[in-house]
């Protein structure tokens, strides 16, 4: 699906949006996936495999965790902090939008 990303730069790359293009490659796959063509049917069996075999994407992440230690012991203070202060935007954002969906739904 390296297409799908080639068309996502190119239309960052037309129209100037902030978004990187490999995202607003995804966003056009969603798109096309949405209506019914056959395109799910030649995604289907690839996505099937990357899927029983995700796993194997997480083995450089964690020969680096087992590698750099004592480097990642060092900044545990601030991985914490960063970590709680993202939970609680996450979670005050999705409070916001659930409000403002609900809202909305009632008027």
């Amino acid at each position: 699906m390296v297409l799908f990303q080639w068309l996502g730069e190119l239309v960052v790359k037309w129209t100037g949006v902030i978004v990187p293009g490999s995202l607003m490659g995804m966003l056009i796959l969603l798109i096309c996936l949405a209506y019914p063509s056959g395109l799910a049917a030649i995604v289907g069996p690839v996505s099937n495999r990357l899927i029983q075999n995700l796993s194997l994407l997480f083995i450089p992440a964690c020969v680096g965790v087992f590698s750099l230690g004592p480097a990642i012991s060092l900044q545990i203070p601030q991985l914490m902090v960063v970590i709680a202060l993202s939970t609680l935007l996450v979670i005050i954002f999705m409070t916001v939008l659930i409000t403002t969906i609900g809202a909305a739904k009632n008027d």
